[in-house]
């Protein structure tokens, strides 16, 4: 394609009756664009016009061609891919602005470098529209900004845009948390930022808390980020405000992500923040009755949060009575509920039993084996045989991941032994109608073979299993017979 032949396709781009064509052309005839005509390309006043006036539909062909090709050209970023880019954030129209998105977000996914300028461009101008690829521009920034993070025109204009709406203001706030996860150093940085969230926290809108509460979560990621939240006495705030003696209505639509931003903090510091604030376990202890579905299963999960850690289980251990209670209705409460929350309860019980850190403590070890007993009422594993027999593979799985932190523990070991069947039906390769179940069966084999507390005839068993391999199938042969029709 020379440069008379693109001129010709660029006018007929931007007429709304010969656009279609032409841009099919051009896709056409990409592999004939060479670097120079490209760059002519990207300089067009027909390729704007085009762009203004263009559908969705034609922005992403147009997207296709120009943003393949800039990654072709410059792999590492260039100099006239930013200055492309920086036209289309600066234009008059949205649509424009969005399709100057796209291509550093093409870049951006591609570990190309895009200019700190464009950058600045889209927290300006793309951050605040209201209509907007949100997932695409909050990772362009995400992964973009770290670098530049500590620039104070950085700073300036991200607190810019906290004059916008309430939705405009969330954006910015998971944007900054986001990076605060791996960059922790940053928060007093972004300080100014992080303050104007707790403000919205404290205002009469459920759906503005609910989600601050949400995006504040991500803080609880870190140490520096627990210690941050618990300087701003945020802790007590969220105990006080929304977790209540009686769930209203209004409470019970910030509630989950109030439950799931203390279970949080418990990951990060157990021993310190349950014994700060011990009152919200109770609360979530109450939760666990099905009357409730929803909140039941957030119950389940930030109680299988808190239970995780080793300073977890002994926590929960000294609730005995709560404990014991919830114990024994979890078989109930798992046969009764929803298909939709099954999982969450076993994931629940998984991170109950599982041994935390290693090698196990022994005291850890105790405290599983008395709540599973105390569950079950018995020393073999038939619940979670059963639950392995369900032929869905998100329940197969769960049921899996349960077993593989049980067998971690001595007791686990010898109750896997003590379960007629149970290691039949595992070596059963004609249940595997799921590729990853069935690796994740071969890695649980494999962890139980290595188990010393099992009978040498279990053991070689499953070490056959292990040897021939997650997805062996035994071949079968056929003999013809001379005559056979």
């Amino acid at each position: 394609m020379d440069v008379n032949q693109l001129e010709h396709l660029m006018r007929n781009l931007a007429i709304k009756e010969t656009r279609t064509n032409s841009l099919d052309v051009l896709e056409s005839k990409l592999a004939d664009v060479d670097q120079e005509i490209y760059e002519v390309m990207l300089c067009s006043e027909g390729l704007f016009k085009f762009l203004a006036d263009a559908n969705s539909d034609q922005h992403t062909t147009a997207s296709r061609i120009i943003y393949d090709k800039a990654l072709e050209f410059f792999p590492n970023g260039s100099v006239v891919i930013d200055q492309f880019i920086e036209r289309c954030l600066t234009h008059p129209k949205n649509t424009v602005k969005q399709f100057g998105l796209r291509g550093a977000a093409a870049m951006v996914y591609h570990s190309a470098a895009i200019s700190p300028n464009n950058i600045q461009l889209i927290i300006l101008h793309c951050l605040p529209m209201k209509e907007v690829y949100v997932n695409t521009l909050l990772t362009v920034l995400v992964k973009s900004l770290p670098p530049i993070f500590t620039e104070p025109v950085v700073q300036k204009n991200l607190v810019s845009v906290l004059e916008f709406d309430e939705t405009i203001r969330c954006r910015v706030y998971e944007i900054v948390c986001t990076i605060l996860e791996t960059h922790p150093a940053y928060l007093q940085l972004a300080d100014p930022i992080i303050a104007r969230a707790l403000i919205d926290l404290e205002k009469d809108d459920v759906l503005l808390q609910t989600s601050v509460l949400q995006i504040l979560t991500q803080l609880l990621a870190t140490k520096e980020g627990y210690d941050y939240v618990e300087a701003h006495d945020l802790f007590r705030k969220v105990c006080t405000n929304f977790v209540p003696d009686k769930v209203t209505p209004y409470v019970r639509f910030v509630l989950p992500n109030a439950l799931k931003f203390l279970a949080s903090a418990a990951l990060i510091q157990p021993a310190l923040f349950l014994a700060r604030h011990p009152g919200w376990v109770t609360f979530m202890f109450d939760m666990t009755s099905p009357e409730d579905p929803m909140l039941m299963a957030i119950a389940y999960d930030c109680l299988g949060m808190v239970g995780s850690s080793s300073e977890g289980k002994v926590f929960l251990n000294y609730q005995k009575l709560k404990m014991e209670k919830f114990l024994k209705e979890f078989p109930g409460v798992l046969h009764s509920t929803l298909e939709a929350y099954k999982v969450r309860l076993i994931e629940c019980l998984t991170n109950l039993l599982s041994g935390g850190s290693e090698p196990i403590d022994n005291m850890i070890s105790t405290i599983t084996q008395e709540w599973y007993e105390t569950m079950t009422e018995s020393n073999h594993l038939d619940m979670v045989q059963e639950l392995f027999k369900v032929p869905f593979p998100n329940i197969k799985m769960a049921a899996l991941k349960l077993l593989s932190v049980i067998i971690d523990h001595r007791w686990g070991q010898l109750f896997f032994q003590n379960t007629a069947g149970f290691s039949e039906l595992l070596l059963n390769r004609r249940m595997d109608n799921d590729v990853n179940v069935a690796q994740f069966k071969y890695d649980v084999i494999k962890k139980l073979s290595q188990c010393a507390a099992l009978d040498s005839f279990v053991g070689n068993t499953l070490k056959q299993y292990v040897s021939e391999g997650a997805f062996y199938r035994k071949a079968v042969v056929e003999v013809a017979i001379e005559g056979d029709q």
